[in-house]
């Protein structure tokens, strides 16, 4: 079984993938088709398995697959093969696919009749870390789909940001604002995954409050065509026109502020605590789609 213990998902595919890979195309004439029996625990080796006699990961987080891409990716793969194996779990009678997802369509695209595979055994809860780490590495997500994996991973695992930026890797502040990006109006975050707005321009438009400046904000930046730098300048711009707070208005305690921080990291979404009288006081969550109301609930409710 998978070693359950936390793991560094950012040390790489080595630790995931051990022992030399082969450098050349399956011979196909001598390569077995799906299903074929897994080696005992231990004893790994590369097999060579029917494309389309594998199942997808149903915890894939690529939501969105470039056809063009993947058309690329086939040709190199008819011409030179797979050179780096799939990773798949034993399913039943079957195989399913861990990582790899890509290099498989890819190659039933090329019409290839066997793909280099290593069997390991995969709990179900552990198939959205070990894709997500695949195409971290790869850089093969959009901002979204990285989003919501983060976010997925978070909920699953019952993880803070600080715990997720050490299990993949990455800075908490880089978690931090990938997970912003969930805060958009769909229409917004579509145009990200979708790469008719970049990162940046959706970290510029993050800057202004409001779903429906935000809306107006990406429509000025697609419709103008403006760079990242300009959708900054256009969001500053936004900013100074809103009325200033007063300024005898007092500032939060420290330990509201500590609070309202703790319960944001928690539940990924923006909370405001609003302290009154005798002991008494608000907390107020918001949400910005049904779905997200629904992951809220049940982190609410596990507690």
């Amino acid at each position: 079984m998978v070693d359950t213990k936390k793991k560094k998902l950012g040390k790489g595919l080595g630790a995931l993938l051990p022992g030399s890979l082969p450098n050349k195309a399956p011979d196909k004439r001598q390569a077995p088709k799906a299903p074929v029996t897994p080696d005992p625990p231990g004893q790994e080796r590369v097999l060579l398995l029917d494309p389309t006699a594998i199942a997808s990961n149903p915890h894939q987080p690529r939501r969105v697959f470039d056809e063009e891409a993947l058309q690329e990716l086939a040709a190199s793969v008819g011409r030179d093969g797979v050179q780096e194996p799939i990773i798949v779990r034993n399913a039943g009678d079957n195989y399913e696919i861990v990582c790899g997802e890509r290099r498989c369509r890819a190659a039933i695209m090329a019409g290839l009749e066997t793909i280099p595979a290593i069997c390991r055994d995969v709990a179900d809860r552990d198939m959205l870390k070990f894709g997500l780490i695949e195409n971290i590495q790869r850089e093969d997500l959009n901002a979204i789909e990285l989003a919501l994996a983060y976010r997925q991973l978070m909920t699953e695992y019952n993880w803070t940001q600080e715990q997720l930026a050490e299990e993949v890797g990455k800075k908490r502040a880089t978690i931090a604002n990938t997970l912003r990006l969930l805060h958009l109006p769909e229409v917004i975050q579509e145009q990200v995954a979708d790469g008719t707005l970049s990162m940046g321009h959706a970290r510029a438009i993050l800057a202004v409050e409001g779903a429906a400046a935000q809306l107006a904000l990406s429509r000025k930046i697609i419709s103008k065509g403006l760079s990242v730098r300009q959708a900054e300048q256009a969001a500053a711009q936004h900013a100074d026109k809103k009325p200033r707070k007063k300024a005898d208005e007092p500032p939060k305690p420290p330990h509201i502020v500590a609070l309202e921080d703790k319960l944001r990291r928690r539940l990924g979404a923006k909370v405001l605590v609003k302290e009154q009288s005798a002991g008494r006081g608000r907390i107020e969550i918001a949400y910005y789609s049904l779905d997200d109301l629904e992951r809220l609930l049940d982190i609410i409710a596990k507690k």
